[in-house]
């Protein structure tokens, strides 16, 4: 079930409203209304489950990074997409409203490059700390280092580590 778009936009008449393909609401906010407004859906909407987020990099299109946070209502069984969008300045962070949130930005930050402010340890989560680059933005390299498989031998002139065996 999902909360009816007028009681969204009476509660948030800020934000942008719609319904995203897979049927969940989402509202789209300033990056300078989204820690206001994730505090306003736990406390006031009843959204108190963090579920998941993301980013979106269209590379094209301005502003280019699209952040998307997954809000749960357990007492009334609805989702809620919660949008921001940036160029890659700083977003608050929403730690201090959804701690569970942490990780998920420092994953944000460690594969997209787009930091946080407030975050209480933005550090890299998944790469080497000495990672040069943020691998999931559509502007990175593609390419990778050489893997060892049967198909590739031939081409890498690897015997696939049986080398020293005999």
């Amino acid at each position: 079930m999902t909360v009816p778009a007028v009681s969204l936009a009476e509660a948030l008449p800020h934000a942008v409203h719609g319904v995203s393909q897979d049927g969940i609401p989402y509202i789209l906010v300033r990056p300078d209304q989204l820690v206001e407004t994730v505090r306003q859906c736990r406390d006031d909407l009843d959204y108190i489950r963090w579920i998941d987020m993301t980013a979106v990099d269209e590379l094209e299109v301005q502003p280019r990074f699209e952040l998307q946070y997954m809000l749960y209502s357990m007492v009334d069984r609805r989702w809620l997409r919660l949008k921001t969008q940036t160029d890659g300045e700083p977003v608050p962070s929403i730690v201090s409203v959804f701690p569970g949130a942490n990780w998920y930005e420092r994953e944000v930050f460690d594969l997209f490059g787009i930091t946080f402010e407030g975050h209480p340890n933005m550090t890299r989560l998944m790469m080497p700390d000495d990672w040069v680059g943020h691998p999931l933005r559509r502007d990175y390299p593609i390419g990778g280092e050489d893997v060892d498989f049967t198909v590739t031998r031939g081409v890498l002139g690897t015997g696939g580590g049986n080398e020293l065996r005999g």
